[in-house]
């Protein structure tokens, strides 16, 4: 895997925190540039320190890449420093909890600016200069959400399922030119989303991973070239059984995930 990263430069979003903070602990001793994106400029500092510390060079660059212009303002930074990227884990996102209904529209929206709309701006800006050196790629981070509707969670399963879909889709175009998609759904993770999401724990069949198993198999399944993958066998097991179950049945047992619990 350090032979795919080696020398490159590697954008990763999210970074300040979580998977994205795991993914920049992983690479670092790759021997590959980082380059961090996230909202929290000390959370930020602090993993950039990390990933110093472990022989990366570090550039962190503070910023809310779900804002009008965000993609935008990286992208005149990354041209302004000279930065070209290689390899772009597109890791930024969140969700919102709560019935379609009674959520207040701009949060619903800011949760598919973000997890949609950001996410491909972003790839698509950078694609065509991978593709013209005939190397790098594109790591999406979805979720097992991306597999069956979530009530409570519409919104945010509804990006997911884009981000699976749209990277299968990105995998087969770019057969031939050096450049590689994959899309990572990954089960439940010892993060903040729960908390940023109002949901409370979830319950105890779904064991939460650490994000830097979830980051190891993301790198995993990128280094394969794998149009997909899952964080473990658990998760494996559970995109499976959604994909040939019936679609009514998967979003009864997923509402029965997402209702409210104690300490959301």
């Amino acid at each position: 895997m350090h032979a795919l990263f080696k020398g490159t430069t590697v954008l990763i979003t999210g970074a300040s925190s979580g998977i994205g903070a795991a993914f920049a602990g992983e690479l670092a001793p790759t021997g590959a540039r980082l380059v961090l994106t996230g909202r929290d400029t000390a959370r930020l500092g602090e993993v950039a320190e990390r990933a110093r510390s472990r022989g990366a060079t570090v550039v962190a660059i503070a910023l809310d890449l779900g804002a009008p212009g965000g993609v935008a303002t990286l992208l005149r930074r990354l041209e302004a420093d000279g930065i070209v990227v290689d390899h772009l884990v597109n890791n930024a996102g969140f969700g919102v909890q709560g019935r379609a209904v009674d959520t207040p529209v701009e949060r619903q929206l800011a949760v598919i600016d973000l997890n949609i709309r950001a996410s491909t701006e972003l790839a698509l800006r950078l694609l065509p200069g991978m593709v013209a050196r005939r190397r790098g790629g594109i790591l999406n981070i979805a979720s097992l959400a991306a597999f069956q509707g979530m009530p409570r969670l519409s919104g945010y399963a509804g990006t997911k399922a884009y981000l699976l879909t749209w990277s299968e889709a990105l995998h087969h175009e770019l057969r031939g030119t050096g450049v590689r998609c994959t899309c990572l759904c990954p089960g439940p993770v010892d993060t903040r989303f729960f908390d940023s999401a109002a949901m409370g724990r979830p319950p105890a069949l779904f064991t939460m991973q650490p994000p830097a198993a979830v980051a190891r198999a993301g790198l995993r399944a990128y280094a394969k070239d794998a149009s997909h993958g899952t964080s473990g066998p658990l998760p494996w097991l559970l995109a499976l059984l959604a994909q040939i179950s019936p679609r009514r049945l998967n979003v009864m047992v997923a509402a029965a995930y997402t209702r409210p619990r104690a300490g959301a």
